[in-house]
């Protein structure tokens, strides 16, 4: 058996704790809507060029930024690793140095689709969000993370249950 490295916890029949990869998908994505949003404005719209070249910066730098730390984990701010209870409670690791954090989970969290999770987490040093795709993370650890994550926000909404089916078949 190998050795765990001193940055581990040791991860038994049951680790709650993922260790997040970026999406380059959804970070190719999200720059060519980027791009496709300053074609637009550099040939559609009818303003001196100095003020469109003004505009596609102001969307341009911010973007570029959030895709860095909320897509691609980059930088001091991102989201490395989140730990989880099944009472609800998360840790969060930010940046190359994985420095841990207490955390809860902000509103605003959401599920999109089956394989990409947007959460928010509120930490000490502020709010941090990241963009989970699950096709680049560890399967079963992505799994658990999800069934924790929907128990967590139904728990919030005041849900006991999954929404109940109430189509019947006309007879």
């Amino acid at each position: 058996m190998s050795q765990p490295t001193p940055d581990t916890p040791p991860c038994v029949a049951y680790c709650s704790r993922i260790d997040l990869n970026p999406s380059r998908l959804a970070a190719v994505l999200w720059f060519a809507w980027l791009a496709l949003v300053c074609i637009v404005i550099l040939a559609a719209v009818v303003l001196p060029w100095f003020l469109r070249i003004t505009l596609c910066l102001a969307v341009c730098l911010p973007g570029i930024r959030c895709i860095r730390s909320f897509v691609l984990l980059a930088g001091s701010q991102a989201v490395r690793s989140i730990e989880w209870s099944e009472e609800g409670d998360f840790g969060v690791r930010l940046g190359p140095q994985l420095e841990p954090y207490s955390a809860t989970l902000a509103a605003g969290s959401f599920r999109w689709g089956v394989q990409v999770w947007v959460l928010r987490f509120m930490t000490p040093v502020g709010l941090r969000p990241v963009l989970i795709a699950g096709g680049v993370q560890e399967e079963e650890r992505f799994r658990r993370l999800s069934r924790c994550l929907t128990t967590h926000l139904r728990r919030a909404s005041g849900r006991r249950s999954a929404p109940a089916v109430t189509i019947r078949p006309k007879v």
